[in-house]
Order: C-alpha cells, then sequence, then structure tokens
C-alpha cells in the first residue's frame, strides 16, 4: 500500500474492557475525539477516550467499552435514539461542519458545499437523476438554524447501546456542527420508521420540526448513502439501487 492510500475501513481490535480504533483518514479520529470529550463533559453517555497514538501512519484511539444491546430497529428504538439525541443536540459548536473545522459561515453554506459534491461524484457515476435531485436541493432555500448544534451524523441501529439504566452513543467520528432535523432524518430513515412516525415521535418529544425539511433532510440523507455505495471500493450496486428507489420515491 501506498504511503498516499486511504485503508477501505477503519480497524477494530476488540479487549476485555476497551476497543482499539484505528482510523482510515486522521480527521475521523480528530473528530471522534474531539465529540466523545465535549460528551464527557456534558456527562451524556458515550465512551471515555482511554488513549491515542499512532500505528504505521495511522491513528488510533484506545476508547472504553461499554456495556448493553444495539438498540435494533422500528418505533420503540427510535424513541430511545431520538430521546438520547436530543440531550446531544443541547451542545453547541463554535460554528458548523465538521469538528476537525467547523468553520462554514452558516449552515447552509456547508450543506450547499456537501450537496455539490455528491452531485459531482454522482454524475461520475451515471446517477444522472440523483445527481440531478442534489442540485435542486443546492439551489433550494436551506433551514438555517440559529446554533451550531452538535449532531451524530450517522445514527445507524448499531450505534447506541441500551442497558437497564441508559442509552449511549457510539462512532462518533462523522460528528459535525448543525441543524438537528438532519439527525432526526437519519434516525428515521435508518431505523426503519415512516415520516409520519418520526413527526409523532418529535411532537411527543416536544422538539420543533417541519415535515418539509425533514423531507429535504431525509434525502440529502440518501444522496449522501447513494454516493458513498456508488463510489466504494468495490462498488456497493445492491445498496445504490435500495438508496436509489428509496430517493426517487422521496422525492
Amino acid at each position: 500500500m501506498s504511503g498516499t492510500a486511504i485503508p477501505p475501513t477503519n480497524r477494530l481490535l476488540r479487549l476485555p474492557g476497551a476497543v482499539i480504533k484505528i482510523y482510515r483518514e486522521p480527521w475521523r479520529a480528530h473528530t471522534e475525539k474531539a465529540a466523545l470529550q465535549r460528551l464527557a463533559e456534558a456527562r451524556i453517555p458515550a465512551p471515555a477516550v482511554l488513549g491515542a497514538a499512532r500505528i504505521r501512519g495511522r491513528r488510533l484511539l484506545v476508547l472504553r467499552r461499554l456495556q448493553g444491546s444495539a438498540t435494533g430497529v422500528g418505533e420503540d428504538a427510535a424513541r430511545h435514539v431520538i430521546t438520547y439525541l436530543q440531550t446531544v443536540h443541547q451542545l453547541i459548536g463554535p460554528g458548523f461542519g465538521r469538528l476537525s473545522d467547523p468553520s462554514a459561515a452558516s449552515w447552509g453554506e456547508y450543506l450547499r458545499g456537501r450537496l455539490v459534491s455528491y452531485q459531482d461524484a454522482l454524475a461520475r457515476h451515471g446517477c444522472h437523476e440523483a445527481a440531478n435531485i442534489a442540485e435542486a436541493l443546492a439551489r433550494s432555500p436551506l433551514p438555517e438554524p440559529a446554533a451550531p448544534h452538535l449532531l451524530h451524523n450517522d445514527p445507524e441501529p448499531g450505534n447506541f447501546l441500551i442497558n437497564s439504566s441508559e442509552t449511549a452513543g457510539l462512532d462518533w467520528e462523522l460528528a459535525i456542527y448543525g441543524d438537528p432535523g438532519l439527525d432526526y432524518a437519519r434516525t428515521a430513515h435508518a431505523l426503519g420508521i415512516r415520516p409520519a412516525c418520526l413527526i409523532r415521535i418529535l411532537s411527543d418529544h416536544g422538539i420543533p420540526h417541519s415535515e418539509e425539511t425533514l423531507a429535504a433532510y431525509r434525502s440529502v440523507h440518501l444522496l449522501g448513502r447513494l454516493m458513498s455505495a456508488v463510489t466504494a471500493t468495490p462498488p456497493d450496486p445492491a445498496a445504490a439501487q435500495r438508496h436509489t428507489r428509496d430517493l426517487t420515491t422521496s422525492t
């Protein structure tokens, strides 16, 4: 492997009381460490950082291993995750964007940058309908939250553990500062609940929301997942087909 090649995945070494996580890119380690430090300061359940180092040029973190079961999918799981995220979203950052460089002047500027990158990648890989959707979203008015809130940004079922007393969040390497609505839209799709169910859960929790904004964020989520599927090494055609179907259905 050349010195400039990016490994396809992170590596995890599981020990009795800890996990050693070796990151495929340095910014992922920086982001996760920054997020976990903020969560620890706020006493929000998440893995503690026990140490940091490098191995063969790659960054690693030693994280405390937590006990619990993955939340799974469905409405009950979504309620646990959204309750947890609602607490996380109370943490405010210095600017919008990745924790490794939260320097975007506004949420709209950051989100447009992501959509343009999706558009370019999807067009290069022949996904022209999806590229057109990304372009249309980038040209549309985008929400502007009053403050940059900490977002998990990857709320997959395996990224949350639940035990008898609490829910804890794992895998913060994609965390950003932005609009909580994006986290909620991602959660709904990842945990397999319909938009109407998401609206009901947010209403039950007293979380302000806009159905139009959540629908736009669902498309943002699917565009990102589709881009990842078509640019992966090797590509994942089954995932690409699934995300394309969900994207065109939602729009």
